[in-house]
């Protein structure tokens, strides 16, 4: 029995299609995969760097290093603003018997604006290709983060300390990413 050959046509166009389009989607899985894996190493804790990296669409699609920048910063300034926005509840839910703990949410608040405004900065000279300048930036909303959680004297209540530990490791990508697109190196980009 013989097949007429306009019925084979259209399974043949789906074998091309399939075969060119295929290929693309794993090897853009590899890049993106491998440029997550080969940034994570290079930061501060790459076990939750990758957790963070790999569990985001956006940036487990990324297939450059500026593109995996762009989204690592976008991650960093949304970070920044949750946390900020929980620290306004903390401070809000805490009474006003307890002084000392409201100020220290008050100041980890400043530092939260603070690291808001300098990721701002570090976005937009991002966007202009000055990569040093945002890597000195975001550096600079890193420190927030620690003078945050030093604001405690014992310890950060969990909540804090885990949303501090994902912006300081977001501003380390960032800090990889700038500093491997402008040829600085980290310690010079905290120095600054």
């Amino acid at each position: 029995m013989k097949i007429p050959f306009a019925l084979i046509k259209p399974f043949m166009l789906l074998y091309l299609v399939t075969i060119i389009t295929f290929p693309r989607v794993i090897i853009t899985a590899k890049i993106s995969n491998d440029l997550i894996s080969e940034i994570c190493r290079k930061t501060r804790n790459r076990i939750l760097c990758s957790k963070l990296l790999k569990s985001n669409r956006r940036a487990h699609k990324a297939s450059s290093l500026l593109q995996l920048g762009k989204i690592s910063m976008d991650l960093s300034k949304s970070s920044a603003q949750e946390t900020k926005n929980m620290i306004i509840k903390l401070h809000l839910r805490t009474r006003s018997d307890h002084r000392k703990l409201k100020e220290r949410y008050k100041s980890c608040l400043t530092n939260y604006e603070s690291a808001i405004h300098n990721l701002k900065l570090s976005n937009n000279y991002y966007k202009s290709g000055d990569f040093a300048k945002a890597g000195r930036y975001t550096a600079a909303a890193l420190k927030e983060t620690t003078s945050c959680e030093q604001n405690f004297a014992e310890s950060a209540p969990a909540d804090l300390q885990e949303e501090n530990r994902k912006m300081e490791c977001l501003c380390s990508v960032v800090l990889v990413i700038c500093n491997s697109l402008s040829g600085r190196g980290f310690c010079q980009l905290l120095a600054d």
